[in-house]
């Protein structure tokens, strides 16, 4: 079956509209992992400070910005504050943070696995307009 040029036009700017889609989604897949790295170090942090907390006081080198970081002792650690969005801010017990933070992970997990199946079908969308104008 041949395809007309003016099909074939309409296929190129189809194709041209998946192809920004693709970078698009390639952007926000990269947030995305980059937030979830984020979350993943802060629930093995204050697990860590949560498990250290046990046994009382103990030392540990806090960053403080610019690559600068200063030894504190860590007296009580039984509050979080944890950003919830928008700038907010919310102070929580530390189990509660931890189940917020698991919480924030798994919604990151469920939004990877969506971008990727979405990124997914656009490729099987341009391969197939790539089959017909070829």
């Amino acid at each position: 079956m041949a395809i007309s040029e003016q099909e074939t036009r309409q296929m190129v700017a189809e194709y041209q509209e998946y192809q920004r889609t693709v970078e698009s989604i390639k952007e926000q897949m990269a947030m995305v992992r980059n937030t979830l790295a984020g979350c993943e170090s802060s629930i093995s942090t204050i697990t860590a400070l949560k498990e250290a907390a046990a046994s009382g006081g103990y030392e540990s080198v806090i960053p403080v910005g610019s690559g600068c970081f200063v030894h504190a002792e860590i007296r009580d650690f039984s509050k979080v504050i944890v950003n919830v969005g928008s700038g907010a801010n919310i102070e929580k017990n530390v189990d509660d943070a931890l189940a917020f933070l698991k919480e924030r992970k798994s919604k990151l997990e469920k939004m990877t696995q969506d971008l990727n199946e979405s990124f997914e079908r656009i490729i099987q969308n341009m391969k197939r307009i790539e089959s017909l104008i070829s």
